[in-house]
Parts: C-alpha cells; structure tokens; sequence
C-alpha cells in the first residue's frame, strides 16, 4: 500500500510459463519448479485463521547491472514491489490444488536493493467470496545463480505484521461479496514496518516421496496469463461540493459544483496539479470520471498529519434513497442520492504514495475531506487501471451509425469484466459464473485472437468439478454453489472452443471432465432421459415472473422444457466434441441419448394448439427461451410471426439482457437474423441514458456492468455479417450476411490462420461482395439459402 507507480517492463516483466515437461510429474509429490524447492513463509504470531497484512522484505546488493528471475507465489495475494515501487501483482486466483505463480524477469542497476511482498490474507467476509485459500504465506525463488540470493527458506527475508488496518463491511442491501472497505492509519502501518521478525515455516519445500505421499497445500502452476494492466489512470471532474465532509453512508447531492469553486479540484484530477488543503478544510465532492474504471485508488500526499480522506466508489446514482429504485440517465446527478463503499486513510504528514489492497470499479467517486491542524498538499487523486490487456482486433461496420455507441459500450463492458477471471460484475461479485462466461468466451473469440484467458476459465470449471462431475456455478470461490443449468453450459463453451481455435490437444484434455459431468446427469435422468430435478439452482435468466430466475415449474414438480432443452444442447455438444477427437463409440452414446431425448421433448412439451414450446409439462407458461432453445438445438421452430415488438405474443415471456443472446443466436439459425437490429434498441436506450456498460437486467436496479449485455459484439459480426466457424479448428469459415435494413457490412473477424474480412453492400435482395480468407482456409458464402464455395485469399462474391 505504501509503493510508487509501476515502472515499466524495462524494470519487470512477467515471463512465460516454464516448458510443459514439468507437468509429467506429480504435483506436491515430486518437485516440478524452482518453486517446489523454497519455503512457505509466515509471520510468527499470527494464527492460521488470523486476518493479516504483513511484509516480506529482503535488503540485497548488486554488485552489477543484471537481470534476475524470481518464481512469486502467496496466498491470498501480493503485491511486488523493488526499492519502493510497484513491479508486479499476483497470483491469478486459483484453489489449493490449482495455485499459481507468476515468474518475473528483473532488470537491477548496480547497488542496494530492496524487494518488498506485501500479502494480504482473510477470510470472508473480509475477503472477497472469489479468493480462495488454504492459508496465509508467501513464497518466491530465484532460479539460476540468484537461488541462494532470493530463495525463502534460504535467503535472510524479514516478516513485518502490518498494523493501523481496520475493515469495515460489505455494501448493505445488495449481495456484494467483495470483502469490505479498508481504513488505514498511515502512521500506524508505517510505525509498525519497524518491528522486523524471521519468519516462520508454514510449509516445506516439495521432495520426491518414493512412496506417494503428497505435500500438503498448495499443488503450485504456472500462470498462463499475462500480468494484468497497471496503468495509471487520471481524469474526472467534480459535479457537486459539499461545504462539509459527511458521514453518512448514504448522502443526497444538490445542483452541480461552481466551476470557480472546484478549479483547483479539477485541475489535480485532470492534470495533476498539486492542490492544497489548508487546515480546518472539510468537503464531499462528487466526481464523475466519465468512463468506467477498474482499479486501485492512488494517492500522492505531503503533510496533513490527522487529516482523513475517504474514497468511495459507486457505478451510479439513485433518484430516491431507496437504492434498488430507478438510477435515471446517469450523467444527471443534481438531486441524486449516493450509496457506495471504499477506503480511508488517515495520513501522518509525510509525503506518501498510497493505495488500498484491493481493486475497486464504478464511475463516480465520493471523497470525504477532512484536514485537521496542518495543511494537506494533494499530489495526485488517481488510478492504477487493472484488467487482462486485451488487445482488440478486427471491426464491424456499417451504415448504421447508432451501431457504434452500442459497441463503444461493449468493449468497455467485457473489458471490465476480464481480470485473472472473467468476472460477472466488477463493483459487486468479481465472481466467473459458467453461463455469464460463455457469453464473454464467444465475444472474446470475436474480437480477439488471444484466447489465453478463454483456455484459463475452461480450465478453472473443470477443476472445479465435485464428486458428482459437476462444475459449480462459480468458481474459484471460497463457497461452493452448484446449479445444474449452468454445469450444462461449460460443454458448450468446450464445443465453442473447439471450433473458433485451433487447438485440438486442449480440447481433448478436458473430454474425461465433460464425460464426468455426462455421467453424473445421465444418473439423474428417468427411464425416458428427461432430467426432473437436478441438483442446485435451476436458473435460466432473471425474468420478473420467474421467482430468483427459476425455470418455470421445476420448483413445483413438473417436468421442465429449459431444463431439459439445456440437458439436449450439452449431448449434442458432447457428441460433436467426441467425434472431432477420434472416440466414436463415445459419440454414438451420446447421440444415441440425444435422439431419444429429442423425440420425447415434442410429446411433452409441444403446442400444437399454439405452436409454441411450452416451458413445462402443464402448459401453463411459454417464453422466448424455450422457443430459442428448441432452435438451437435442432427441433421444431415456433411459429411466431415475430419475437420483438408489438406483434409479438404478448403472454411469452421475455428473455432478459442475458437470454437475448440465445434469442439472437436462433433467429440467426432461422435466417431471421434481420429481426435483431430493431431489437437493439434496448442498447440504444441504454446509451441514450449514459451508461457506459451494459447492465445486469433491464428489470434489476443492481449492476450497471454485466459483461454478458455485450453479447451485441458478437452477433454483429457472427449474425449480422455472418462469419462463423463451420468446421472445429475454424478449418472452414462459413459467411452468411443478414443484413435486416443494413445496406452495407464491413467487418474482419480474427482467424487462427489470421483474419477473415468481408466488405458487402446489399440492394434489391442482392449481395455485392469482397471475401478475403486466411492461407488454406475455404469455406461457403450463403446468400437466402444460395450457396457459393469460397477459396484461400481474396474473391469477389455476387449473388
């Protein structure tokens, strides 16, 4: 918490993982990296169960320019940082049997030195629900000759218990599990960085067991992924002052600020201008950054010993005190009600860089001011960005410009929403649920050719797997949560996996845990292979007449058409997965269950009177979902003259943000993929309100970013331009525009063998065409049920 920015690469970089030969040896039972052979670190008094912040520190010399590599690993986490500075975060979240390390490469000038780990460990509800543990310690290694030099266990480190660190709780009135707030006594941590001990064992270094006995603990890998953004982030401008600092958790805010008033305020945000505080200064201010950010607060300050500051975050504000009323356009703020949740730090008049040790995320800051006897000198009121640095490739455009807020607020929302994990929301859970994930998997598939994050989720859900083969909800997480409608969807993003990436050996090592998953619903399907009541929450979407999103009827005893229209798709998904890896038999079986259950779905939920597909067996409910459902997974289409607007049937339920995904999706497979333009314009109102994310549901007051409302990115350019993977390994690419009203589509998609680009204009029912494939990539053009073959590199397409 008491570290200058991040340097740069030219000081640290995180390295690649090791070769993959390490992974031919057993876990905790015979050493496989540097790591395996360092201790595990405590602080001597603290109990096992004891929340704690404490600091590793290891004084050293140079005695010339090099460069060192260090393996880093700490539960629950750490921040690095060299001679006062920031050089590195970690490690990705993970669980006891799947903990990570990251390995740095350090660039030293000749001299002395001091590497520094602060760890944080917790439990919930301090904690957020998505660390978890097994229980405090750090550990790091330095591999070649800087071994003795940097190996706990060898090298002389210091422990430090850090004190002054007070919690407050989570966010009332929502389910937020991000731990709670820190307060934090500058001169009390900095007194007690005095007080230096040697630090206990809590777990020795790793040796071959010729009897198999394994380590206890932690089963250590090596992170994938590329360090998260560290950036610096400075913006903003104060909307509203208050003359006094308020204590209240929730506040209501008058007319915007006087410019005049907030000169100074705007010019530190903005510029970075110094901005003293003379003593006895008290105020809240409101700020909107104007963006959505992601990250760790960052202060610089000088002087105003006792002085408090406290810095809350929040995405949006209220237009009454009830906080799960209407938000209304987000950039009106006068008469607007606060309620969020930070940090605070009381400073000790020395001149400081500060920071908190967890991230926060929303658009609006509140900052509660108060300066005691001495002035206070504000250097810097920022941000250290954090999130995967995902590099965005490809486009989509087109003649509708209105198009381009929409994905504006996309990219924002999924890049918000990517971190160690893909997250479900960053102000409230920070949680990777399976169905919000395969949303993201397929977005990212479409924007980005880095899949390294896609390969982290699948990966993580399969280790996650209980007794029964099903993955949970969620997870890492410190709770276990299971629902059997999401366990279903983790085949799918496998089977969307194998099909945009070529990486058939990944694929194939994660079949035993999606037959695992077979296994375990096969055993709760009936003589008729339907699914009655499967184990966990049965949540389909957050539809208003569907109590906590529950399919309709299963809690009642009936038969359900979502459950077992999800329980279909995955043995589909499941057969296709087994034949592209060579196991026929296998793929028999499950097509062989897949038929059967596809020919007792019509007998039992089919309305030949409506024409719709009831939700379940009383007939009694009918929705969207079941009708997209049914689609995707091969059946009968409903007979709907439309899905949207104000000739759709008004007793089908509507599906919400999330479920329109797969709403989209069928009206693609139906070649009615036109139908989804207009339906944009719930997207268009969401930018029309201001929000720069999309948000959980249009029917919950919760969250403003839920990254699985960006599903749009994706059907533009799957659906709309229609480039999509018709072959696994995206060995074929099939293209069929659906232009709706579009008159002209220019879009490059990203390729494993590099980028497919399609430039169309579209007139009097035809299609005027330029197609560019990758080396060795052919494919088909489908224009109103027309097929033309298409050939490696660039063609032109008239039909």
């Amino acid at each position: 918490m008491l570290f200058a920015p991040f340097p740069g690469e030219k000081v640290c970089r995180r390295l690649p993982p090791p070769p993959v030969t390490a992974w031919r040896r057993t876990p905790n039972i015979e050493a496989r990296y540097a790591l395996d052979g360092a201790e595990w670190l405590w602080h001597p008094a603290l109990r096992v169960d004891e929340n704690a912040q404490v600091v590793f520190r290891l004084n050293f010399r140079s005695a010339r320019a090099e460069k060192i590599t260090l393996q880093v690993s700490a539960d629950q986490v750490f921040a690095l940082a060299l001679d006062g500075a920031l050089i590195g975060r970690g490690p990705d979240t993970g669980e006891a049997h799947c903990w990570s390390f990251n390995t740095y490469e350090i660039t030293l000038k000749p001299g002395a030195h001091r590497l520094e780990a602060w760890v944080w460990w917790a439990k919930a509800p301090v904690a957020p629900t998505g660390r978890a543990t097994w229980r405090g310690g750090f550990v790091c290694a330095g591999l070649g000759e800087a071994a003795s030099r940097f190996t706990t266990g060898q090298a002389p480190w210091r422990v430090a218990r850090v004190a002054g660190v007070a919690w407050s709780g989570p966010l009332q009135g929502f389910y937020h599990v991000l731990g709670g707030g820190a307060r934090m006594e500058v001169a009390a941590i900095t007194d007690s960085l005095r007080r230096w001990e040697k630090p206990v064992s809590v777990r020795h270094t790793v040796t071959t067991h010729e009897c198999g006995g394994a380590a206890p603990g932690w089963q250590l890998q090596p992170a994938h992924l590329p360090e998260q953004r560290h950036d610096g982030w400075r913006g903003g401008r104060v909307r509203c002052l208050l003359p006094s600092a308020a204590v209240a958790e929730k506040i209501r805010f008058g007319g915007e600020a006087d410019e005049r008033a907030v000169a100074g305020w705007d010019a530190l945000l903005r510029q970075g201008k110094p901005l003293r505080l003379p003593a006895g200064y008290e105020a809240t201010l409101l700020i909107d950054t104007d963006d959505y950010l992601c990250g760790y607060a960052r202060l610089e300050v000088s002087g105003g010993a006792g002085a408090e500051l406290h810095w809350r975050w929040a995405e949006a504000l209220y237009e009454t005190e009830n906080t799960s009323g209407p938000k209304g356009p987000r950039n009106v703020v006068a008469g607007k009600w606060f309620y969020g949740f930070g940090d605070s730090w009381v400073f000790d008049g020395r001149h400081r860089w500060l920071g908190t040790p967890w991230w926060r995320s929303g658009r609006f800051w509140r900052i509660d001011v108060k300066v005691g006897a001495r002035p206070l000198v504000l250097r810097a009121l920022a941000v250290e960005r954090t999130g995967y640095p995902l590099r965005i490739g490809g486009k989509f455009a087109c003649d509708d410009p209105s198009l381009e807020a929409v994905q504006r607020m996309g990219e924002r929302g999924l890049q918000s929403c990517m971190h160690e994990v893909y997250v479900d929301c960053p102000y409230y859970e920070q949680l990777m649920y399976v169905a919000d994930t395969r949303v993201q998997m397929l977005i990212n598939h479409a924007l980005s050719g880095d899949d390294r994050l896609v390969r982290r989720g699948i990966e993580l859900f399969d280790w996650s797997r209980g007794v029964n083969g099903f993955v949970r909800m969620h997870y890492p997480s410190s709770i276990r949560q299971e629902s059997a409608t999401f366990a279903m969807i983790w085949p799918w993003m496998l089977h969307d996996y194998a099909l945009w990436r070529d990486d058939a050996g990944f694929a194939r090592k994660h079949l035993p845990g999606m037959r695992a998953l077979l296994e375990g619903l096969t055993a709760c399907a009936d003589g008729d292979g339907l699914l009655g009541l499967p184990p966990g929450w049965l949540f389909v979407d957050w539809v208003p007449a569907w109590p906590a999103g529950w399919a309709p009827g299963v809690r009642e005893g009936r038969l359900s058409a979502l459950v077992n229209l999800h329980w279909l798709r995955t043995l589909q998904c499941a057969a296709d997965l087994e034949t592209w890896h060579g196991e026929a038999g296998l793929a028999t079986r499950w097509r062989r269950a897949a038929g059967k259950l596809a020919k007792e779905l019509p007998r039992r939920f089919w309305s030949a009177r409506r024409g719709l597909w009831a939700d379940d067996d009383s007939h009694g409910s009918f929705s969207q979902h079941a009708q997209a459902l049914a689609v995707l997974a091969g059946l009968r289409a409903p007979a709907l003259k439309k899905w949207f607007g104000a000739d759709a049937p008004k007793a089908l339920h509507r599906a919400t943000i999330y479920f329109q995904h797969y709403v989209f999706d069928a009206l693609g497979r139906i070649g009615r993929g036109g139908e989804i333009l207009p339906a944009l314009d719930g997207w268009r109102d969401l930018v029309a309100l201001d929000l720069k994310t999309p948000l959980e549901s249009e029917d919950k007051g919760r969250s403003d970013c839920h990254a699985w409302g960006a599903h749009p990115l994706y059907h533009l350019r799957a659906t709309i331009a229609g480039v999509r993977p018709m072959a696994p390994g995206f060995a074929r690419v099939r293209i069929a525009p659906q232009p709706g009203a579009l008159t002209a589509i220019d879009t490059v998609l990203p390729h494993p063998g590099g980028e497919v680009k399609l430039r169309a204009k579209f007139a009097a029912g035809r299609v005027d065409a330029e197609v560019a494939l990758p080396r060795g990539i052919s494919g088909e053009f489908v224009w109103r049920g027309t097929k033309h073959a298409l050939r490696p590199g660039r063609q032109r397409v008239r039909m």
